[in-house]
């Protein structure tokens, strides 16, 4: 009777002692598993974001450039115009003394 007390006490602790490290095992299953699917979603997060700020940037170094080509070319228009002004006031300047 004490051999078969010791026995069905054993092979109880033995049951909870399993029981506890398969639920262990199963919660730190879970938690990996959640712990990837977060890296999974927070990659994908920051490659939509660097993906949306490259396109503002590169819209921002667009505008700034065709911004700069009008700002050159009324530099050149107006460069133009005061030589031509200085052209013509030169050669009014020569007529005006013969």
């Amino acid at each position: 009777m004490k051999k078969l007390t010791i026995l069905t006490i054993l092979t109880a602790t033995m049951l909870t002692t399993a029981s506890a490290n398969f639920s262990f095992m199963g919660d730190m299953i879970r938690d990996m598993t959640n712990a990837a699917k977060e890296m999974k979603t927070d990659t994908v997060d920051i490659a939509k974001d660097i993906k949306t700020d490259g396109i503002d940037v590169a819209k921002e170094i667009k505008s700034e450039g065709i911004d700069g080509f009008k700002d050159m070319k009324d530099d050149l228009n107006d460069a133009v115009k005061d030589d031509t002004s200085d052209i013509n006031s030169k050669e009014l300047k020569e007529e005006a003394k013969k």
